[in-house]
């Protein structure tokens, strides 16, 4: 999460010069194939998250996480249970993540 928004330039700047080689591209997770819907699914949902005034950020809805599996098909109550488990999994992770750096800027 902490520097994905940078593997375009990463890997554009590693196919331009082989001597380039940062940790970050290098030690990269890798993400399993079966995951990718999820991935994405955590992306999209983020932009419905509530945002607070002083620049934190709350967790992805839970009517957010709903309507988007039903928007994908996700009708399986056991399949549905796994995706918001994965997706609260990851909001966790971003929103402990998110309060760090609101620790560190004193806020």
């Amino acid at each position: 999460m902490k520097w994905s928004g940078d593997l375009e330039w990463l890997e554009a700047e590693a196919a331009e010069d082989p001597t380039f080689d940062p940790p970050a591209l290098r030690e990269r997770p890798e993400l399993w194939p079966h995951l990718a819907f999820v991935s994405a699914a955590f992306s999209e949902l983020s932009t419905d998250r509530p945002i607070g005034a002083m620049g934190g950020c709350g967790p992805i809805p839970w009517t957010a996480i709903a309507g988007y599996a039903e928007r994908y098909g996700l009708d399986d109550l056991d399949e549905f249970e796994r995706f918001g488990r994965l997706i609260r999994a990851q909001d966790r992770i971003y929103l402990a993540d998110v309060a760090k750096k609101l620790e560190r800027k004193g806020k």
